[in-house]
Parts: C-alpha cells; structure tokens; sequence
C-alpha cells in the first residue's frame, strides 16, 4: 500500500482526493494546508494538518502529491 498525502487542497486537491478514493494500492494519510486546518473538511474525512507538520511525518508518507498554485509559493530568501 502507497502512504499518500496532499499538499494543498483547493481544486487540484480535492480532485486528487476523489481520484485516490477510486485506488485499491494507494491509501490518503491526510491533507495538508496552510489555511488552519480545523478550517478545512475533507470529503474522505481523512485528517487535516497545516503544512509545517509534514516534516514531522516523513516515516508516514511515501509520496505527496503537491496541489499548490504557483503563485503562492514563495522564492527562497
């Protein structure tokens, strides 16, 4: 079973989110975002997280899949 987490979740996210419903070999973990995560209802109800807590679960996710706009992410300083 692949661990998958999403970062971000408008659109692009919960399109993913329902893709992933229809797999038998992947399982969601959670969604991360950088809104506040108790903001934030999921259709699967898998766990919301803010996006600084996905450092911290590395040994849980084999892949995230990124569903940020371009334009909110920053350039490093």
């Amino acid at each position: 079973m692949i661990r998958i987490g999403i970062a971000g979740y408008g659109n692009l996210g919960r399109g993913v989110e329902s893709a992933l419903s229809h797999t038998e070999d992947m399982e969601l973990v959670g969604v991360f975002t950088r809104r506040s995560p108790d903001s934030v209802k999921t259709k699967t109800g898998v766990p919301v997280y803010s996006m600084e807590q996905a450092k911290n679960m590395t040994d849980k996710i084999d892949v995230m899949i990124l569903c940020l706009s371009l334009i909110h992410i920053s350039e490093p300083t």
